[in-house]
């Protein structure tokens, strides 16, 4: 009685078994129900210039940081970062929208619960904020783009003179109408 059992037992888990993966190989795969994500990472920035339809304001080598990471959000806003040479703690991320994708948009930092303080630097007038002792953030407009910069492991008198030395400066040449 015991053997019969035992073997009855063994042919319905084969059965169980067989039938499970017959139902599970015709059964179309479902995508998950949910909001599909707005960020494609790049390998290259020659891709994100192509597939945003403008070029970002980058940081270049001779301002002491190089690139090691590339997206766009939403199609719209390039989001790419740097770190310094040498100093790998030390990053900052720039990002970049036409005024166009968004017309009602007046900060793409992505950063809240910070005190903003309005300077003007170059005639540009510029947004910053103080995320904690070694974090800085600030945005700003030009033509028709909007901007902005989250920098970590820097001073607020290195943050405020890579505004003033490269983006600022190089987005009020660069990107006026």
């Amino acid at each position: 009685m015991k053997h019969i059992v035992k073997n009855s037992l063994l042919v319905a888990c084969a059965t169980l078994m067989i039938g499970s993966t017959s139902f599970a190989a015709s059964t179309p795969k479902v995508q998950p129900i949910g909001i599909p994500n707005p960020i494609v990472i790049y390998d290259t920035y020659e891709n994100v210039v192509k597939d945003a339809g403008f070029t970002p304001l980058y940081l270049t080598r001779d301002a002491g940081f190089s690139c090691y990471y590339l997206s766009l959000i939403g199609k719209h806003t390039a989001d790419i970062g740097f770190q310094r040479l040498g100093q790998p703690e030390t990053t900052v991320r720039v990002r970049t929208m036409p005024q166009k994708a968004d017309k009602s948009m007046k900060d793409i930092s992505g950063v809240y619960s910070v005190t903003w303080k309005d300077q003007v630097i170059d005639g540009v007038p510029v947004s910053i904020a103080k995320i904690n002792d070694t974090s800085y953030v600030a945005h700003w407009k030009v033509g028709d783009y909007q901007f902005s910069a989250q920098a970590a492991g820097m001073s607020a008198p290195q943050f405020k003179a890579l505004l003033e030395n490269s983006l600022v400066d190089d987005s009020a040449h660069y990107f006026v109408k």
